[in-house]
């Protein structure tokens, strides 16, 4: 299997200037309230809401920069929902459950608008719906249950057959699927860098260790240390580099994607596309390039692991489906790039203080769905942290589960 091996930066990223305006802090040494290990979304999004709860004294550290991680590297799909279609979440874990985790995800998607207004930050936000499409008769019967599911559950959504109809014309090799009117898209990295513009963050700073001493949290990294009296590892798919205990828990999945250069004609419109149970979704951004991504199940063994890589045959795989699938046969690739999610067990994110040292909380393992959970579960944890209101959310993804 052929990888090129640099560090990738995504679409977003490169249009963003990524590297363009550094917060460094060279050898530091500074003492505060809270800690936040890793600024991507989840990281930013729980220093946002405890500043807004009035707990200023809080550092967040950063290995390389804001957004660097899966945060900046997505394809900016604000979707209801988790991986797992509803209907099957409803017989997995019980209809009450998975309604209150899918009540989570429409909360999350108000909390980003609500942030973007508050905090004027231009992403390219859209609510521009969703549409989720099957490619077997499986998943055809999974998402006529689905519809079912959700509108009886007041979520509503409405039916798509076959042909798929889209700006220039209709989609080939789907069977049909549903529409979600209420998702939505944006800039992912322009989001987490304008929700931290108001936050304290330390970059290039790599952390090597944590450990507590007299009731102090020490954060040592390669430029000085931190004191806290509380530390919050958010570092999703990273975190069993950071801590071994999470080795058994959290699994490192690559995320390959694609942009092609400017594409003369509007070929998707303004909708999101999720197809393939998810492992397969694309887009057609403001400046008219196609954004694609997945294939991850082809190469579920090649895509595992923490190493920040492009795969040459599934990035060719990404190019075939453009011009087989979507019917564009002459394009350009502007940049390559991979992004790195967290699996887990039950594919639920884990939150908590760690069994061994009870003022070191993890928020980490989004399966690929930050975007859709990252915003409401930082704004529980935060509500737990100063006033010791655990919901029912945070004990749903409580680290407790596995202990």
């Amino acid at each position: 299997m052929a990888y090129i091996w640099p560090m990738t930066e995504s679409y977003w990223q490169i249009k963003g200037g990524a590297k363009s305006t550094p917060r460094e802090i060279p050898d530091v040494c500074l003492k505060c309230d809270i800690a936040i290990i890793g600024a991507g979304l989840t990281g930013i999004a729980i220093a946002h809401y405890l500043r807004k709860a009035g707990c200023e004294n809080i550092i967040v550290l950063e290995k390389e920069y804001v957004g660097y991680g899966a945060s900046g590297k997505n394809a900016g799909f604000l979707l209801a929902g988790l991986a797992e279609p509803y209907s099957r979440l409803k017989i997995g874990m019980g209809a009450e459950s998975a309604r209150e985790l899918m009540n989570a995800t429409v909360e999350n998607h108000n909390l980003i608008t609500e942030a973007i207004k508050e905090n004027r930050i231009d992403c390219e936000y859209q609510r521009s719906g969703s549409y989720h499409l099957a490619v077997t008769e499986v998943e055809r019967k999974e998402y006529d249950d689905t519809v079912d599911s959700l509108n009886r559950d007041g979520f509503k959504v409405e039916p798509v057959d076959y042909p798929i109809r889209t700006p220039a014309g209709r989609l080939k090799g789907y069977l049909g699927g549903y529409f979600n009117p209420a998702d939505g898209c944006l800039d992912p990295f322009a989001f987490v860098r304008g929700l931290s513009r108001k936050v304290k963050v330390i970059e290039s700073f790599p952390v090597e260790k944590i450990e507590k001493s007299n009731g102090i949290v020490k954060i040592t990294g390669t430029k000085g240390a931190i004191k806290s009296e509380m530390a919050i590892i958010a570092t999703n798919g990273y975190t069993p580099l950071l801590d071994r205990f999470f080795e058994r828990l959290i699994f490192p999945l690559r995320g390959q994607m694609m942009a092609t250069s400017a594409l003369e004609n509007d070929v998707l419109g303004k909708a999101i596309y999720y197809v393939n149970f998810g492992y397969d979704y694309f887009r057609q951004s403001l400046d008219n390039k196609l954004l694609i991504g997945g294939f991850r199940n082809r190469y579920l063994k090649e895509e595992t692991g923490s190493i920040d890589a492009v795969n040459i045959a599934l990035q060719n795989d990404l190019a075939r489906y453009v011009r087989e699938n979507l019917e564009v046969a002459r394009f350009g690739v502007e940049s390559r790039w991979s992004g790195l999610m967290a699996g887990t067990i039950d594919g639920l994110p884990i939150v908590g203080a760690l069994p061994y040292n009870s003022s070191v909380i993890a928020c980490a393992g989004f399966n690929g769905h930050g975007f859709g959970l990252g915003m409401t579960v930082a704004r529980e944890l935060a509500s737990a942290i100063l006033k010791g209101e655990r919901s029912h959310i945070l004990g749903r993804f409580s680290i407790r589960r596995f202990l």
